[in-house]
């Protein structure tokens, strides 16, 4: 018999057109040019932290994060997935996997925001077949080829497979042209990755609200487009959690804290190099993510598991922060509109590292974000792209402390700092 439709998920509506005329802040002239026209030049930069560092903290009385906490909890309530999307991944798991496993002989897993704690209203779905023996870039592509076939064989809509992409994908679409969901082959370090911001997210409510705020904050102000040279989501969600780790006490633990294998010692062989400095998951563990003969993929290498962090102590931190949800994104956008962080031409960029909590000076005048699996640069940018995006930093701290509303934060940018152009309608 046919299989049962996709749910329908209504799109969510676009953001409300931005005034003509920005308010009026008394006395902030440079936070309203900052906002308006992001060249990434120093000036506009160095006015807006003079600005902040003029400012009289508003921002002392409970009040104050009181009503912030509020706007924050009444925005969240838009923000998170609608029952359409969580039918529409329910469907997915019930009537899509078993029949591309059937025919592909994989599994298909889900990850991304739908797995890792940021799933957000309109957001899609991503899933991975993971398939033994199939290595090579042209064998994914005839593996997705396949998914296309039984899509629409199965009338369930239509597939474009998109083999140019960094990862090819099979981007799927039900009946009416509505999506539903990406499909790419053997995305190992993906899916690791996606259990891992999970782990973290799950370990303190309050890491899912922050993060979903931030990235719609990103979004608004069209810094959130890795395509265009702006920040990853996953940029923005180690940004969140190394500001996380470092408030007094924590709210989340180090990645080094979590190891499910503590590291060796580094005189022994154990696969590390005499000496060497462990500032990555990657450099404790032997082997790639997945056992390609088998199709296996290998045990986590750090706990994620909520329950099992808290039985064998590892963060003993946990709940002693009381913060509030206002507090905690008032201090998210201070830190990072710092002045050390704003990098330029003069080489005085910050390298920072979720594995052990640390930042270093580096000299390539930008935000060096690292993976804490890989230990990679997660998110490369060119030195103008950053001074602009971290001038929108700037921006949210000095609104914030003038006491200006989130919505204020959120205004929609008209361009997008890496010069690509108006906004999209």
């Amino acid at each position: 018999g046919a299989l049962p439709r996709p749910p329908q998920v209504p799109r969510p509506s676009p953001p409300p057109p931005p005034p003509l005329t920005p308010p009026a802040l008394p006395g902030c002239a440079a936070v309203v040019a900052a906002a308006g026209g992001r060249s990434g030049a120093s000036g506009t930069a160095d006015a807006v932290s003079e600005d902040i560092a003029e400012q009289p903290q508003l921002v002392g009385s409970s009040g104050f994060f009181e009503q912030l906490t509020q706007q924050l909890e009444e925005k969240d309530a838009e923000l998170v997935p609608t029952e359409e999307q969580q039918a529409q991944k329910g469907w997915l798991v019930s009537t899509l996997k078993p029949l591309l496993e059937r025919h592909t002989g994989g599994v298909l897993h889900t990850f991304g925001s739908c797995e890792n704690g940021f799933w957000m209203n309109g957001s899609d779905v991503d899933a991975c077949l993971v398939i033994r023996r199939c290595v090579s870039r042209q064998s994914w592509l005839t593996k997705l080829r396949l998914v296309q076939c039984l899509v629409q064989r199965e009338h369930i809509g239509t597939a474009q497979v998109v083999g140019a992409a960094r990862v090819p994908v099979a981007k799927l679409r039900d009946q009416n042209g509505a999506e539903l969901c990406d499909v790419s082959v053997n995305n190992v370090a993906a899916l690791e990755n996606s259990r891992f911001v999970r782990a973290l997210a799950q370990l303190d409510p309050r890491v899912p609200r922050l993060g979903r705020f931030i990235k719609h904050w990103a979004s608004q102000r069209r810094i959130n487009n890795r395509s265009e040279g702006t920040l990853s989501t996953y940029t923005l969600i180690l940004q969140l959690f190394f500001f996380l780790q470092a408030r007094e006490p924590p709210v989340l633990p180090r990645v080094d804290q979590l190891l499910a294998v503590l590291p060796p010692s580094l005189t022994t062989t154990g696969g590390v190099p005499m000496g060497a400095e462990i500032r990555a998951v990657n450099a404790l563990v032997a082997g790639p993510e997945m056992d390609m003969i088998s199709g296996q993929l290998r045990p986590l290498p750090f706990l994620a598991d909520a329950g099992v962090i808290q039985q064998e102590g590892r963060f003993p931190d946990a709940e002693r922060n009381k913060e509030s949800l206002g507090e905690l994104l008032h201090g998210f956008f201070q830190l990072w509109g710092r002045e050390a962080f704003r990098g330029g031409d003069e080489g005085s960029g910050q390298t920072v590292l979720v594995y052990d909590g640390t930042q270093e000076r580096n000299d390539l005048g930008v935000l060096v974000m690292r993976c804490p699996l890989t230990g990679k640069n997660v998110n490369p940018f060119m030195t103008m792209v950053w001074r602009a995006i971290h001038t929108e930093f700037e921006r949210a701290a000095a609104l914030l402390s003038r006491g200006r509303p989130l919505a204020e934060l959120c205004e929609p940018a008209e361009e997008s700092p890496a010069g690509r152009g108006p906004r999209r309608a």
